[in-house]
């Protein structure tokens, strides 16, 4: 048989078998009246090279297991299984990264549905950076108010703001709409120390009234305290002024988990 009919019995192009003979994987056969005649065999080995690729068998790995002593698909050629394991490794990596990126895509396909922006960063903050941008009296305070949102947005972008963060914001019937504003307000260099704390001690509080002291227990069952200071370095890092805040934010935090965890 020519080429354009091994290729259509086997599910694959001529182009394709043409590169497998290149790479050695699939003889040559013999020509007969100036055309390439394949048999059976060609057929054979053509179609385990097919279902092996299918399977997601790197071909350097196929030629290696086609090539072992019995010719036969299954080996306990110790290179040929770890070629497998390979493969199979690679898979399950890329469909663990595949089911992430569907997960995400589900996420952002919920919150344009909803009208809401489409980004990481949970529906409870981004409803307060927009009740405050909306609401500040000048120009000042909405722009400390939208360097803070970008903080946050980075944070959640990189993966380093955990979905229990959105607690420590303020929600829209808690009636501290007005005292945020005031605190975007301020110059944060000009903060005593006793006002930071305040200031950290008021969101840890809101925390835990939000959660309540179950949910708060068993945040602190799970949650690696280690995981929180790159959040607030980064805060820290990237937020000018906030940095005293975002210092003591972490403080009373971990003091906080420590606390959850204690309790019976």
């Amino acid at each position: 048989m020519r080429v354009a009919e091994i290729a259509r019995l086997t599910g694959t192009t001529v182009r394709t078998v043409r590169y497998y003979h290149k790479q050695g994987l699939l003889p040559v056969p013999e020509e007969r009246g100036g055309w390439r005649d394949y048999d059976i065999s060609h057929v054979a080995r053509l179609s385990r090279i097919r279902w092996l690729v299918q399977a997601g068998v790197p071909l350097k790995s196929i030629a290696r297991i086609l090539d072992s002593p019995t010719d036969e698909v299954v080996s306990t050629d110790a290179a040929v299984l770890d070629d497998l394991s390979g493969a199979l490794a690679v898979i399950e990596e890329h469909l663990t990264e595949v089911t992430r990126q569907r997960d995400m895509l589900a996420s952002l396909l919920e919150r344009a549905r909803e009208g809401l922006t489409v980004s990481p960063m949970p529906p409870r903050m981004v409803a307060f950076f927009d009740r405050l941008e909306a609401e500040a009296p000048d120009e000042r305070t909405r722009a400390a108010v939208r360097r803070d949102r970008d903080l946050v947005d980075v944070a959640c972008y990189s993966g380093h703001m955990p979905p229990e963060a959105q607690y420590l914001f303020p929600g829209p019937n808690d009636g501290e709409d007005a005292d945020a504003l005031v605190a975007y307000g301020q110059d944060t260099d000009s903060l005593t120390d006793s006002q930071v704390e305040a200031q950290a001690a008021k969101n840890i509080a809101r925390f835990e009234r939000t959660l309540g002291p179950r949910r708060c227990r068993e945040l602190a069952d799970s949650v690696d305290a280690a995981a929180i200071a790159p959040l607030f370095k980064l805060f820290a890092h990237l937020g000018a002024g906030g940095a005293r805040l975002a210092g003591e934010m972490e403080r009373q935090l971990t003091e906080a988990i420590a606390r959850w965890r204690a309790t019976p």
